[in-house]
């Protein structure tokens, strides 16, 4: 996955509300926008900015049946964004590549880390409800 791909999917997982868009389909699968809006006490066109994000940033996809558009999480590009996060979050030391200590020290860069290795938690859990 390039950066920028990876850079428009945490962007778009950024905004709470995509989030529990994101949740909900991992949760109960494909549903459409009148069901996730009932579900989140959304409005419906607030549900379908968020995700038109989403499906812009590749996470979910829609395929329409009919009239019903159901609207699912993209397994392959949840993968991808995990595999992403892994490589942001690998010890500077586990590539042979000295930490970078300019700017805050080696105690700013331990505590940068361990942000990332929790979010890293966050993703990976919610992969493996996701293939669950």
């Amino acid at each position: 996955m390039r950066t920028a791909e990876a850079t428009e999917i945490f962007k778009a997982l950024s905004v709470p509300s995509r989030m529990r868009i994101f949740q909900l389909l991992k949760d109960r699968g494909p549903l459409p926008v009148k069901d996730i809006a009932a579900s989140l006490e959304m409005t419906a066109p607030a549900v379908s900015q968020h995700l038109k994000v989403l499906r812009s940033a590749g996470l979910v996809n829609a395929k329409r049946r009919g009239y019903w558009v159901p609207y699912a999480v993209d397994p392959d590009a949840l993968s991808e964004c995990c595999g992403m996060m892994v490589r942001l979050c690998a010890c500077p030391a586990c590539d042979g590549r000295a930490p970078d200590v300019s700017g805050g020290g080696i105690a700013d860069l331990l505590r940068r880390r361990e942000d990332l290795l929790e979010q890293l938690g966050r993703v990976e859990s919610e992969l493996e409800a996701l293939r669950e």
